[in-house]
């Protein structure tokens, strides 16, 4: 449905949305505008931590490959308590508007996930923010919105 909302049990229009977030501006502006909408609905606010990719550690020796090692686990590890501090904080702002929020952090490629998220919740539309980048930047790095356009199956509400 365009709007957003799917039926509930007792007839009413229910949106259920999947908010994806980045740590950009942008992705809290999708919050602030959704939080605007009358009526509020479910959130799934997901939030995707790309994992480091280590180059290949095997003539690095051992003493300095496990430094590098607990380095990157350490990072991750950062990037994931920021993550659910970002997530939170939307979480929160959703619930003071009236709707009810639910916070995810997974770790993995950030298209492929939020279309998992849209999958497993049922979601009628998958709101992102997008960062503006030109098409040339969009071309050679992709856009995970550009791409949410084409491959969500559901409505996609992009904010600038």
């Amino acid at each position: 449905m365009a709007s957003g909302k799917r039926k509930g049990r007792s007839g009413r229009q229910r949106r259920v949305v999947v908010v994806g977030l980045d740590g950009s501006r942008h992705a809290s502006r999708v919050v602030a505008h959704l939080a605007r909408w009358s009526g509020g609905g479910r959130a799934e606010v997901v939030r995707v931590v790309e994992p480091l990719r280590l180059p290949s550690l095997a003539l690095i020796p051992l003493t300095v490959r496990g430094v590098l090692q607990r380095a990157a686990r350490a990072e991750l590890a950062a990037r994931m308590r920021k993550a659910r501090q970002e997530v939170q904080t939307a979480v929160m702002r959703l619930r003071r508007a009236g709707w009810m929020a639910h916070p995810v952090v997974r770790v993995g490629a950030p298209l492929p996930e939020l279309l998992t998220a849209v999958r497993t919740e049922r979601a009628n539309l998958l709101a992102l923010g997008a960062r503006g980048s030109g098409s040339a930047r969009r071309l050679l790095l992709g856009s995970v919105a550009d791409s949410a356009l084409k491959r969500a199956g559901v409505p996609v509400l992009i904010v600038k």
